[in-house]
């Protein structure tokens, strides 16, 4: 269906998606970069345990740029910025996991209770802003380095506002 990419030696391969199958794409949410916590994700024997960090080159570009959002299956699960990282829990099963920032790319995959997974929101773009991702799936020790030079997302899912009836 498109491009396959592969930057990591674990069997996922990334492929582009066609925007229109990804049934939440038009979903809100609203994003803050929190400079000054860095929480870190426990293991919960019930659930997968994702982490996901969206590298930077330039140090003060951190936090800025589009969000590049992590979908399993059609939720959203984890938003971040260029060099912003997140974490998500999810039950255990199969998931189409999708990046998604001016384009959408991604793979299947068994996630299994009890284990962590670690993952990189590739980006790039022409111009002066990175805007396309491709997920990648990467070693732990990899990932948190990363991470440990990285802000945290806090984000949340966006409220409407209620319509007065008067």
């Amino acid at each position: 269906m498109g491009t396959e990419w592969s930057v990591t030696n674990f069997p996922e391969k990334a492929a582009d998606i066609n925007p229109d199958d990804l049934k939440g794409l038009k979903s809100k949410q609203v994003v803050k970069v929190d400079e000054k916590n860095h929480p870190v994700p426990e293991t919960k024997p019930d659930k997968a345990t994702l982490v996901i960090v969206c590298p930077t080159l330039p140090a003060h570009r951190a936090g800025s740029g589009v969000d590049f959002r992590l979908f399993a299956d059609d939720q959203v699960v984890a938003i971040n910025r260029l060099g912003i990282y997140s974490f998500a829990y999810l039950q255990p099963g199969k998931y189409q996991l999708v990046s998604q920032g001016n384009n959408v790319n991604g793979f299947e995959m068994d996630l299994e209770a009890g284990r962590e997974y670690f993952f990189l929101q590739n980006t790039f773009g022409s111009g002066p802003s990175a805007t396309e991702t491709v997920l990648s799936r990467n070693s732990p020790e990899l990932v948190s380095y990363l991470v440990e030079g990285s802000y945290f997302s806090d984000w949340k899912p966006k409220e409407e506002k209620k319509k007065n009836k008067h």
